[in-house]
């Protein structure tokens, strides 16, 4: 039996008895047994042993499998990635099903198999990667314009397992096993404004690496851009009537700079991760920051569903200088707490 190991960031052995064997009594010898009995026995004997090959040959893939697994000659599953992908998927959604929470659909951002496939290749855990990157600054390079939120799990197995039960047993674990973290992971894999996840799943014989990046995605965008100067420019259209941008935070993180596995694998980089530094607020007009410092837009207008905003950073980089910005675009409060964007970028002076 294998020894099996699960991490967040958030039956009985059967045995077979031999059955006694069955002889035959022996005629007496000058007595012969009737012809027609030895021709049924015959019959009878051939038809069992064509109904036994029949069931071995009809089942000899899974026999064969099974031995495979036994002898530690193949992976832990033969199924495909995207089959893997679509049950993951299909676990989370009958988790928010069952809380009252509308569905989430796959993102075709892979942030989430960029993630778990780093990890497996050089055999770490945490929500950071061996480029010191954090899960928004993936997101943002994968092409990800909506903001993110990342659930990592792993499970390690001395022996063969199978891919699908370990996605099962880790999401499980998330959602009902998730004290330890507070239950941020089930939190994060229930947020009803999350409408996207991008998925990503690693494995090889003894690991399997799966990680939820869970997004919000409810603008079509016609811009968002950060100049050399620090000009920003964000536009767009809301799908949701109900939408409205109402100021940006910006948060402020060092450099990356490339990690370890032994770093990765101790404080600060095994546990959850922050936003950064709060550096102050982009604000219409007439708005202040509640703290840091208040960068007042050139342009913040919204008409109907769309949007359009511009606004200079300079005044965020004289205080903190070179280092990766993030952008959260924030709608009204009484509509919801999360973010619409999680846009990170990079300022070298």
């Amino acid at each position: 039996m294998s020894n099996r190991k699960y991490k967040f960031d958030v039956g009985p052995e059967c045995k077979v008895k031999e059955g006694d064997s069955i002889r035959e009594t022996e005629t007496p010898k000058g007595i012969e047994a009737p012809k027609s009995k030895k021709l049924i026995k015959t019959i009878v004997a051939l038809l069992l042993i064509v109904i036994i090959l029949g069931v071995v040959l009809w089942n000899a893939p899974s026999i064969f499998l099974a031995f495979q697994k036994i002898i530690g000659l193949q992976p832990p599953s033969t199924y495909s990635h995207e089959e893997l992908v679509s049950y993951a998927l299909s676990l989370i959604n009958s988790d928010r099903t069952h809380n009252g929470t509308l569905n989430v659909s796959l993102s075709s951002v892979d942030s989430g198999q960029q993630h778990a496939d780093n990890m497996l290749t050089y055999q770490f855990f945490s929500h950071w990667d061996m480029n010191g990157y954090k899960p928004y600054m993936r997101h943002t390079l994968a092409g990800g314009q909506g903001s993110v939120a990342e659930n990592v799990a792993w499970q390690y197995s001395s022996g063969p397992f199978d891919a699908k039960e370990a996605i099962r047993n880790l999401e499980w674990k998330m959602m009902y096993n998730d004290s330890k973290w507070e239950w941020g992971h089930r939190d994060n894999i229930l947020n009803s404004f999350h409408n996207k996840v991008s998925i990503g799943i690693a494995y090889d014989n003894h690991n399997l690496y799966f990680v939820q990046d869970f997004e919000n995605d409810y603008i079509e965008w016609s811009t968002m851009s950060v100049a050399e100067n620090g000009e920003v420019t964000m536009s767009g259209t809301f799908q949701k009537g109900e939408l409205t941008a109402n100021w940006t935070n910006i948060f402020y993180d060092p450099l990356p700079s490339n990690l370890t596995v032994e770093q990765l694998e101790k404080p600060a980089y095994s546990g959850s991760y922050t936003l950064g530094a709060f550096v102050g607020m982009a604000v219409p007009s007439g708005y202040k920051s509640s703290e840091g410092i208040t960068i007042t837009a050139q342009t913040w207008d919204q008409i109907g569903k769309t949007f359009q905003i511009r606004f200079n950073l300079s005044p965020a980089f004289n205080l903190h200088g070179e280092g990766v910005y993030t952008l959260y675009l924030q709608p009204d409060p009484d509509t919801t707490e999360d973010s619409l964007t999680s846009y990170s970028f990079g300022y070298d002076g």
